[in-house]
Parts: C-alpha cells; sequence; structure tokens
C-alpha cells in the first residue's frame, strides 16, 4: 500500500513539473511567421501597398502593389538568430542581401530597422480562414 501511495505522489509530483521554458530565440524565429503589412515606410508614407510573407521553412516572399496596379512579388531566404533578420531576396538578376535589426516583435506588430538605420513598422495580417 506504500508502494502505491508512493507512485501516485511521484506520479503527480512530475505531472504538476513546469515545462522547460521555449529559449527567445526560439520564440522569436516562430512569431514572425505568418504575413505582415507595412503600415508606416522609411520615409513616413502610410500607403506602400507592401507585405513580408516569413515561413516556418526559412522562406520568405515579398509582395508590393505599384500605383499602376501590377504587384511585383521577390521570393527569398531569411533566418532569424536573436533580433537579427538576415535575409536574401532575388530582385530580377540582381541578388539583394543585408541583415535587419527586430526592434519590436509582438503578435501583431513588428519593427524592423535597416542597416542604413531607417525603420519600417508592421501590423500582421489576419488570412481569412473562411472559405
Amino acid at each position: 500500500m506504500r508502494r502505491l501511495a508512493a507512485a501516485v505522489f511521484v506520479l503527480c509530483a512530475w505531472a504538476a513539473a513546469p515545462a522547460a521554458p521555449i529559449p527567445r530565440d526560439r520564440l522569436d524565429a516562430e512569431r514572425v511567421v505568418g504575413t505582415w503589412r507595412m503600415t508606416l515606410g522609411a520615409q513616413g508614407q502610410t500607403d506602400t501597398h507592401l507585405e513580408l510573407d516569413f515561413y516556418q521553412s526559412g522562406k520568405m516572399v515579398i509582395r508590393q502593389g505599384r500605383p499602376n496596379g501590377v504587384q511585383s512579388v521577390y521570393e527569398g531566404r531569411y533566418r532569424m538568430y536573436g533580433n537579427q533578420l538576415p535575409y536574401e531576396v532575388k530582385q530580377g538578376t540582381r541578388l539583394k542581401a543585408e541583415t535587419l535589426t527586430v526592434t519590436k516583435l509582438t503578435a501583431t506588430e513588428l519593427v524592423i530597422v535597416d542597416p542604413d538605420g531607417l525603420k519600417e513598422e508592421f501590423v500582421r495580417v489576419q488570412k481569412d480562414t473562411k472559405k
């Protein structure tokens, strides 16, 4: 009977033990995944028509609407190291590569600063799941 009571106690203590915390780097890397719409551009513009898509696999897609209605799409790769977000995107025949600094990352907001110190702000786009 004592062994049964001891086994039940150990089982309950193990089940109540807290899980190991998720490392911040991994949490941020998971949090950046999704679609982000620019709300404030580097020159203060608010009508940028620019979206960033970050995928769990490391794929990145930039969609930029033009005034004439044409949308440019650029694909590339990214990684997240702490608050650093290095990426490379092919734009025509040119490869653009730089490291952005993430100054704010929440469930709904993303603020990045490029190597020249230009700040851009984004909000998460909620995809419509009703189809």
